[in-house]
């Protein structure tokens, strides 16, 4: 039944994108760039130049499976410049004769990998990322490829790739999967996907994968771009125009052996891209389809395996459309429009087992929610750039967020319930870079952030659970940057947030006060409205030393700001008003240094870090908020090696641990419950290509033990035993197209996540998914 419905959106999707034909005139380019191991590098800016003028006739970039083309060339002799972040430049002479069709291919080294790619969620502006103060990962277009061919879940592809960040939860949420053992704030093109007045834990799960160009994540707390982000940031970059007219068709299917007819179904994506005067756009759609799930020992998973959401028996589509236009020399303007959804179809409910020795179990009896459970997520933003501006570039952006999330049934709630949250963001955001003239390359980052968050968290049957809360908020801030010499360069900068939460009066949905003295609470507590207030100045400075070429020493002192969700203290308080309440913010003060290495084919780097907040966030066995002292500190290390051409290995390390001053006597002896601190993760991975034309990537995850409660049973605070995930992926070109396999947890292991064991609950001690297979083919016309 599943893969029916896939078949009919797939027809319905593919009428409504069938790519037009082309004219081509006088000389025709075909060609394809790809990498020392001859694996497809998407995203390279192409430019044809004539070789006696150095006039520049055309230019394109590569689709996602390394081709592109250039039509409608004039007879002549010519030169073709092909250019990467991360790669060194390529150029090809050639002549083309009239009415003829010419195919080349280039090859791209890599260079000085990492330390000359160009980021921008580290600064809020475009800079090289050697010359930034702090670790930073980037998921490239090629990294993502290689990772959609195994799992269309992010919070997996940046588990496998991303040090500090704890390992995924293979479901719909993406509570515990913490960055540094503290929460980290996520964004589309800037754009905030937290819902930090109620949390949701949905923020790695809005978009499609499809939509994306590149992930890039600064790990450690920042309050560049707000507050919320504690753990690190990480900014989902949404795919840019290419410069000539092309599209991408894929469909695919995945599944488990175990039952074919129960998890085999599909997946398709169709895009177009082109520019035209100047004129750029970009249109995708995408839908999946998601069977039933099944363990390493064949059996069936529960679809909602720890009562926060999952992806077994959901239907997935993904919408993005960006156009871009000249309004005046040296000046832009943009827009763009990403939708998300994401729903169940429930036909199992959970049975539950007993921690530590019977697993849960799917079962078709039990309580299924009214509504799906599952993700709408829609952002729209209007960008105008100016590239001279009284000396000055400057950036504008206002954006709109309307999110909403369902939950499962739970019987958490009086009577049975199922929540929801929904949450509208507009916001305002300004930047400005202004050249100060001290030194070469000294400059002054400014600028203003504006927001408004309305949230709340009803019942699908019209009760409310959090009242409606409404977040106006206003933060200048001033980054400055000063080189001092070749090898030597400082940045600080600081942030001023204001802002207040309006709250509307309430009743608390479950009973707080014992009426008759039988110790059980009877009666709902009425609670007066009121506004909040909290302002903060948080404050950072950094500074990164060439050692040597190729080896750079950084160092910095950042501060992150952060709110208590407002929402989960206000659904069970026993105070009379809001405002008696005010819950006090806090300050992570985060210290971090590290060394990175880049050679023509070796990248490394080490980091180690320590935080502190005198108020801490964690939660107790009912859920509630505990506020303590408490510090984080840990290890990070990355590599990546290019051992010959065909062969390439990498991995990374993880290590972290935190603990509270439970008794506020100066003494960090109580650890952090598992929700915060996962065990220490490593990954590896070993890339080849045997033959031109064919890439094979194995790669595994293994998360160790913690046993940091040994004498305890509570909510949190369960024992999480190690276990490793081997998967396998592998590209081949065929035909006009390239097909593409991918197996997740290879050799069908039977292990149970660190989200299902940290919890130490017998209803979500679910094992994660055994072995399942991807199998996609994708065509760029």
């Amino acid at each position: 039944m599943r893969l029916a419905q896939f078949l009919l959106s797939a027809c319905l999707l593919l009428t409504c994108a069938a790519p037009s034909a082309v004219h081509a005139q006088s000389a025709d380019l075909r060609g394809t760039v790809t990498d020392a191991q001859d694996r497809p590098i998407p995203s390279v800016n192409l430019v044809l130049e004539r070789t006696d003028a150095g006039e520049q006739i055309a230019g394109t970039s590569t689709t996602v499976d390394g081709t592109f083309r250039i039509d409608a060339v004039p007879p002549g002799t010519y030169r073709l410049v092909a250019s990467a972040v991360g790669y060194a430049k390529a150029t090809q002479t050639m002549t083309l004769e009239a009415n003829t069709q010419r195919r080349v291919s280039l090859r791209l080294e890599s260079k000085s990998y990492g330390l000359d790619e160009v980021v921008v969620s580290a600064t809020r502006t475009r800079e090289a990322l050697g010359s930034v103060a702090s670790s930073v990962s980037v998921l490239d277009p090629q990294d993502l490829q290689s990772q959609s061919a195994v799992t269309g879940d992010l919070g997996d592809m940046l588990a496998q790739t991303v040090p500090g960040l704890a390992p995924s939860n293979g479901s719909l949420s993406n509570f515990g999967q913490t960055m540094r053992g503290r929460s980290p704030f996520v964004m589309i093109d800037g754009v905030p996907q937290n819902t930090p007045l109620r949390d949701g834990a949905r923020s790695l799960r809005t978009s499609s994968p499809e939509a994306i160009e590149r992930i890039e994540v600064v790990r450690g707390a920042s309050a560049l771009y707000g507050y919320g982000a504690t753990g690190g940031a990480i900014n989902i970059i949404t795919r840019e125009p290419t410069s000539e007219l092309e599209g991408t068709t894929e469909v695919g299917v995945h599944g488990s052996g175990a039952d074919v007819s129960e998890s085999f179904t599909g997946r398709l994506h169709q895009s177009i891209s082109g520019r035209e005067g100047g004129v750029g756009f970009v249109a995708s759609g995408s839908y999946e389809s998601w069977g039933q799930f099944y363990d390493g020992r064949g059996t069936l998973i529960p679809q909602d395996p720890r009562g926060q959401g999952g992806l077994a028996g959901a239907d997935e589509w993904g919408l993005f459309g960006k156009v871009d236009a000249p309004v005046a020399p040296s000046q832009r303007v943009s827009a763009s429009v990403n939708y998300y959804s994401f729903r169940q179809d429930l036909e199992y409910g959970r049975q539950p087992g007993t921690y530590g020795e019977t697993p849960t179990a799917a079962t078709s009896t039990g309580t299924l929610p009214p509504k799906n459970p599952g993700t709408d997520n829609i952002v729209g933003q209007v960008r105008y750039e100016h590239t001279d501006l009284l000396g000055s570039e400057v950036s504008a952006q206002a954006y709109v967020q309307d999110f909403k999330t369902y939950y499962g049934y739970s019987t958490f709630f009086p009577g049975g319930g199922q929540p929801l949250i929904e949450s509208t963001k507009y916001g305002l955001r300004l930047d400005a870079t202004t050249p100060l003239g001290w030194t070469q390359g000294s400059q002054l980052l400014w600028g203003v952030d504006a927001l408004r968050d309305q949230t709340a968290q009803p019942l699908a049957d019209g009760r409310t659970f959090a009242p409606e809360m409404t977040q106006a908020s206003a933060a200048p801030f001033a980054q400055l940057r000063v080189p001092l010499a070749e090898r030597l360069a400082l940045r600080g900068g600081a942030r001023y947030e204001a802002l207040s939460i309006d709250v509307v009066d309430f009743t608390t949905l479950r009973p707080q006060f014992d009426t008759d003295g039988d110790g059980t609470p009877d009666r709902r507590n009425d609670v007066e409205g009121g506004t909040l207030t909290y302002d903060n100045l948080a404050f950072n400075a950094g500074v990164v030393f060439t050692v040597a070429k190729p080896v750079d020493l950084f160092a910095s002192f950042q501060q992150g700001f952060a709110v208590s969700e407002i929402g989960r203290v206000l659904r069970s308080t026993v105070a009379e008003s809001v405002e008696v309440l005010n819950p006090e913010a806090r300050t992570v003060n985060s210290y971090e240094i590290g060394a990175r290495v880049a050679t023509q084919r070796l990248t490394a780097s080490a980091t180690g870090y320590y935080t502190t907040s005198d108020l801490g966030s964690s939660y107790g066995s009912d859920f509630e908020i505990i506020r303590s002292p408490e510090h984080v500190y840990g290890l990070e290390a990355t590599t990546d090696l290019q051992v010959i051409d065909p062969l390439a290995v990498g991995g990374t390390f993880s290590w972290v641990k935190g603990k509270r001053d439970a008794d506020d006597n100066g003494s960090y002896e109580t650890p952090l419950p598992g929700n915060r601190i996962p065990p220490e993760k490593i990954t590896g991975y070993v890339e080849v290509t045997p033959l031109d034309g064919w890439t094979g990537r194995l790669q595994l995850l293994y998360s160790g033990s913690r046993d940091a409660f040994p004498s305890s049973s509570a909510y949190a605070k369960g024992e999480v035993s190690p276990y490793t995930v081997v998967d396998l992926s592998s590209r081949v070109d065929v035909g006009p197209g390239a097909l593409t396999i991918g197996i997740e947890n290879l050799f069908d292991n039977y292990y149970f996540p660190v989200r299902s064991q940290y919890p130490a609950l017998d209803d979500s001690y679910t094992p994660g998914r055994g072995r399942n297979v991807t199998l996609s083919y994708s065509v760029t016309w």
